[in-house]
């Protein structure tokens, strides 16, 4: 009811006001003229045209103002061409352009009088925030402010940005802006006579992804190893990486970059690096068991590689290749000789810093000494009369075999059963030196040497 009456209210002010108007322009053309009007019907006055700026900026209007007297006629031309029913001191225009005004004293004979003014547009047309490198506007992403000059080259302007987020200024002036921070931009740019501003445009928020540190992988030991981040609902990619695992046999041995990406509910994306350090340590391999006469060496080799470090256990009876003993209780080669004087269990540990280690071993028997005397004298006096090999007891499968001076083969004993008498079909050999080769066992080097016969 009372807004019924309100708008009652309202309609008989507008008529009130109407009335009013209505009743000052009768009384303006019943005056009688004043002394100043009177002069001014009677002088061929300049014609003027009166406007607040000629610049017009993007969307705006302006009015031309002339000279205001009864008896002046008006016409109004653009860039040289009438403009039609435009005939009061009063042109409204929202278009550049060089105005003209022709004004008549109709109480003087031939006063014309005529002006110009040029009105010019504001370069800045229309004025779009729009993200830079992607559809989505998402903090720590640059923002830009996309003016439309037309053909005005962009150059030749001079213009000053201004830049909010929640209404609050901030200091940047450039074109581009990075949105460090979520919230509502907004961008006003100014040319010194017009002002054109874009947004409220919202940033978003990006995801914050976290992708938990992994441990050094053993590429030996492990098939695969499960990825975790979060949040929830992105996708693992690189080099390994299958189905949101990452298995460290693909790639081999080095540092290796998996990297997770999300994207939240408004379109944002982020994405974190996560590297992963594999190990391949190569699988040492010491060989089958061997067996040794005491007194000889055999050579032990691991693999080799950089970064690789060795442990030998036990170092006992283990050499360096120029027949040195370790120091400092440790072995860390990857090539060792091994001179046991009992039946030994030799362990290679191989690791990388420490990591990831893998062993082998091998079990080197050693057997008694077995000596050769490099001269007898078969001369049959009881002292010295056989060549005697001393240990061989423990070879039962011993075998001997003996050159002359010319490489004939004149004695082979397997197994080597009676020491020889140095005589060959009962018949005693001349003296001199002779080549032997003795074979311990068949499953040991041979060992070959000289022996002389003396008188």
């Amino acid at each position: 009811m009372s807004i019924h009456i309100n708008r009652i209210s309202f309609v008989i002010g507008l008529l009130a006001l109407f009335s009013s108007a209505v009743y000052a322009q009768r009384q303006a053309r019943s005056r009688v003229p004043g002394p100043v009007e009177a002069e001014a019907k009677k002088a061929c006055l300049p014609a003027q045209i009166t406007v607040s700026k000629t610049v017009l900026c993007a969307g705006e209007s302006l009015d031309l103002r002339s000279n205001i007297l009864p008896e002046y006629r008006y016409r109004w031309f653009k860039d040289g061409a009438v403009l039609v029913g435009e005939s009061t001191y009063l042109l409204t225009i929202d278009m550049p352009g060089m105005y003209k005004l022709e004004v008549t004293n109709t109480a003087l004979a031939n006063c014309v009088q005529t002006t110009t003014v040029v009105i010019r547009q504001s370069p800045l047309r229309k004025l779009s925030l729009l993200p830079l490198t992607q559809q989505v506007p998402c903090e720590g992403e640059p923002l830009v402010a996309a003016i439309d000059v037309g053909s005005t080259n962009p150059a030749s302007v001079s213009l000053t940005y201004h830049w909010q987020r929640n209404g609050f200024t901030l200091p940047q002036t450039s074109p581009t802006i990075r949105a460090d921070a979520p919230g509502v931009y907004s961008v006003f740019v100014l040319d010194g006579d017009c002002e054109v501003s874009a947004g409220p445009l919202e940033v978003f928020t990006k995801p914050k992804p976290d992708f938990p540190v992994i441990p050094a992988i053993c590429a030996n030991s492990v098939d695969r190893v499960g990825l975790v981040a979060t949040p929830a609902g992105g996708m693992f990619s690189g080099n390994g990486v299958q189905n949101g695992q990452f298995y460290p046999k693909l790639v081999g041995a080095g540092q290796q970059t998996v990297t997770y990406s999300v994207t939240n509910t408004n379109g944002c994306p982020a994405l974190v690096n996560q590297t992963i350090d594999v190990i391949s340590v190569p699988q040492p391999d010491l060989g089958p068991s061997q067996t040794i006469i005491a007194g000889t060496q055999v050579v032990l080799q691991g693999p080799s590689g950089p970064d690789l470090s060795y442990t030998w256990d036990p170092i006992n009876g283990l050499l360096t290749e120029g027949n040195s003993a370790p120091s400092g209780g440790r072995l860390n080669l990857p090539r060792v000789i091994a001179q046991p004087v009992a039946t030994t269990t030799y362990r290679l540990t191989v690791s990388q810093d420490s990591q990831c280690p893998l062993s082998s071993s091998v079990v080197i028997t050693v057997l008694p000494g077995l000596f050769f005397p490099s001269a007898f004298t078969p001369n049959g006096d009881g002292q010295n009369d056989t060549w005697t090999l001393i240990g061989i007891e423990a070879f039962p499968l011993c075998s001997v075999r003996i050159y002359n001076r010319w490489g004939e083969l004149i004695l082979h004993e397997s197994p080597y059963r009676e020491p020889w008498d140095g005589r060959v079909r009962g018949e005693r050999v001349a003296p001199g030196p002779y080549r032997y080769v003795i074979s311990p066992a068949p499953f040991l080097p041979e060992r070959a040497g000289t022996l002389t016969v003396l008188e």
